[in-house]
């Protein structure tokens, strides 16, 4: 099978779910954002040339662009994204290395792993999607906004991790998806 396809499924369902339902996931005046398309994003496997990793993350903020009538903010966030993703699995991954196709999950990676290779993933993207449409005189807005929807999103993607990938059972023990039980 295609390890592309995978991707693909993911990137389709959240992308609906963000246009139709997270579209309007606005907490705290405006200073938490939710944004399920980009889970899709973080599950893009290892081994992709760098162009790939920037033409499916350009797609996926021009498609939010065109919903969302935001005139190229999501295009220059998730571009910017797609960017920084190879460098950020070159710095998330261990001694051993990543095998080609590896998809990071905090299943096979670690929690604390999975964690902050997202938080720093969506800081980048809300970094310059709020910088843009703050500009340099509400910087301090910016911050704030980057940390309260990193801090969310992070959360929210934890959660999707921990309800829809679980791992497979090999022994007939029971294994919980959630470290803490």
């Amino acid at each position: 099978m295609n390890p592309g396809i995978p991707l693909l499924w993911t990137l389709a369902w959240a992308t609906v779910f963000q246009v139709l339902l997270f579209r309007f996931g606005i907490f705290w005046g405006g200073y938490g954002l939710l944004a399920v398309h980009l889970y899709a994003l973080f599950r893009m496997p290892v081994g992709w040339s760098p162009t790939a990793y920037l033409v499916v993350a350009a797609g996926t903020g021009a498609v939010m662009d065109v919903v969302c009538f935001t005139g190229g903010m999501h295009l220059a966030a998730c571009t910017t994204l797609g960017m920084a993703y190879p460098s950020l699995i070159a710095a998330m991954e261990s001694r051993d290395g990543l095998r080609q196709g590896h998809v990071m999950n905090p299943h096979q990676d670690g929690w604390g792993r999975y964690a902050v290779f997202v938080a720093f993933g969506l800081a980048i993207h809300w970094m310059v999607l709020f910088g843009l449409q703050n500009g340099w005189g509400l910087m301090g807005r910016t911050l704030a906004e980057t940390a309260v929807s990193t801090g969310l999103n992070v959360g929210v993607f934890l959660l999707l991790q921990g309800l829809f990938n679980r791992p497979g059972r090999a022994s007939g023990g029971a294994a919980s998806a959630y470290p803490w039980s």
